[in-house]
């Protein structure tokens, strides 16, 4: 038995998988980390052995380049952007490979109206 889906319902989730992309908003690769540090005064709580009370929490973005990571200090503001950005890195991630499983899909079928930029 056949379960293939329909050829033109595969070609109308292409098309709407690549109007996605094509109206995508901002997006960013990396990670989220919270530090919280100590600072040089000797008499600060956060010098305390038994209890240390550190300064922050600071938010920071770091990112790998290659085989150097980067990291950029992120205010409250920026670390919003940073959030929604990141999530939309991942939606763009899961969506690509929908399009790739459609696009296997496609290649299954023996049409020769393929054509590889539509």
């Amino acid at each position: 038995m056949n379960h293939r889906p329909p050829y033109q319902a595969l070609l109308n989730e292409r098309n709407r998988l690549r109007q996605l992309l094509a109206d995508w908003p901002p997006v960013l690769r990396g990670s989220i980390r919270h530090h919280g540090n100590k600072c040089g005064n000797p008499r600060c709580q956060c010098r305390d052995i038994k209890k240390p009370v550190l300064h922050g929490p600071y938010h920071y973005l770091s990112h790998r380049y290659g085989d150097k990571t980067q990291t950029v200090f992120l205010t409250e503001v920026k670390l919003r952007h940073a959030r929604l950005w990141i999530a939309d890195y991942k939606r763009l991630i899961q969506t690509i490979y929908r399009l790739s499983e459609v696009n296997f899909k496609l290649l299954r079928y023996h049409h020769d109206k393929l054509d590889s930029r539509k």
